[in-house]
């Protein structure tokens, strides 16, 4: 109780202290041209965003039938006033689920995992024929419906965790503890879980022995050319965005175990080719994949529905498919509509910002697609 007071009181301290981001909007750089009227309808929509958010940037890709244009606002630096760019690092987030999801498929089309098998197959033996695990199928947990809690609850229980830093020393050992002690659970129904893809990084690893980075590699960051996507921020460039916490710079975050989570950090270029991948690809696996990963499973809310790792608008013009993220830096929006040929990635470098920026996003999408 004492811990859980004093990182309260680390948030409070936060809070109070931080400096706002916010600026008029009339003094905000930008790269629109407003040469159509798709940029100007865009920059008003922007500036709704602003309004409504506390970051001191954004970034926006939109590729239609191939063809890719960015636009930036605000800084990517507030204190360097660095504009970001087309390959600008920054977190994804959440959207790394969607890249979990789809090396899970790909490794089950190489005969490497059943994903209709238990989970408890994909364990240490030391779990032995625990009745409970044995109702989950990794399906379950792909398509969000494991019954697992959205973050393991000894989290921040262990004597590492720092409030920054929540997920850099929860190990697998520690997600094993957990599970051990799991006493009910009912899959089926809808339950975001952050643990789930947690798990599921740590059974692609067991099935492979390959770190869950050197897979992504493999399967997908390098048949793509995503040149500047990883899970080390640091690597091979020097473009990083800052992320804001209550106005103050904070640090990307590190992962262990819980990687499948949100560890991916990338740019608006390499997420526009992965997301163009999933509308066409030469590749006939890769779009086998990407066939069976956008197969609605749940419903979510009266228009939303879960695929695997994939969420669904289902009332706008055509179906979307999207996922959003967050980290204590950097609020995302990912999506792409097969149809129209159109994907767009969004993000802005400050948490808290994601109910402006899916906002911001649904009303893009609904322009780009005539609606």
């Amino acid at each position: 109780m004492l811990r859980k007071i004093k990182l309260i009181g680390q948030l409070l301290f936060l809070q109070l202290t931080a400096k706002s981001q916010a600026i008029p909007f009339e003094q905000i750089r930008f790269s629109n041209p407003l040469s159509s009227d798709i940029d100007s309808i865009l920059h008003e929509q922007v500036k709704t965003f602003f309004k409504n958010a506390k970051a001191p940037g954004l970034v926006i890709g939109i590729s239609q039938n191939g063809e890719k244009r960015f636009y930036s606002y605000g800084y990517a630096d507030s204190s360097g006033k660095r504009s970001f760019g087309p390959e600008t690092v920054f977190e994804i987030g959440s959207v790394t689920k969607t890249f979990t999801a789809n090396l899970l498929f790909q490794l089950q089309e190489q005969k490497v995992i059943d994903l209709q098998s238990s989970l408890l197959k994909y364990l240490p033996a030391g779990f032995g024929n625990d009745s409970v695990l044995q109702k989950i199928s990794i399906t379950d947990i792909a398509s969000q419906s494991s019954g697992l809690p959205r973050l393991p609850p000894n989290l921040d229980k262990i004597k590492e965790y720092t409030l920054m830093q929540p997920y850099q020393f929860y190990t697998k050992n520690h997600l094993y503890s957990f599970l051990k002690g799991l006493k009910k659970i009912s899959p089926g129904s809808y339950a975001y879980s952050n643990l789930g893809f947690g798990l599921l990084s740590i059974i692609e690893e067991n099935v492979t022995s390959l770190p869950f980075e050197s897979l992504l590699n493999k399967h997908i960051f390098q048949p793509l050319q995503m040149d500047n996507t990883h899970i080390d921020a640091k690597k091979n460039t020097t473009d990083f965005a800052t992320g804001y916490f209550y106005g103050k710079p904070a640090d990307y975050w590190n992962f262990d175990c819980m990687a499948g989570a949100g560890a991916i950090k990338s740019t608006a270029l390499d997420i526009l080719k992965y997301l163009d991948a999933h509308i066409g690809h030469k590749n006939e696996n890769f779009s086998t994949v990407v066939s069976k990963i956008t197969q609605p499973v749940n419903s979510v809310a009266t228009n939303i529905q879960i695929c695997y790792g994939w969420h669904t608008f289902e009332d706008l013009k055509h179906r979307v498919f999207w996922h959003n993220g967050g980290t204590y830096g950097f609020s995302t929006f990912a999506a792409f509509e097969p149809h129209t040929k159109i994907s767009v990635i969004l993000a802005a470098n400050a948490s808290g910002d994601n109910a402006a920026l899916d906002k911001l996003a649904v009303d893009l999408l609904i322009l780009l697609m005539g609606k």
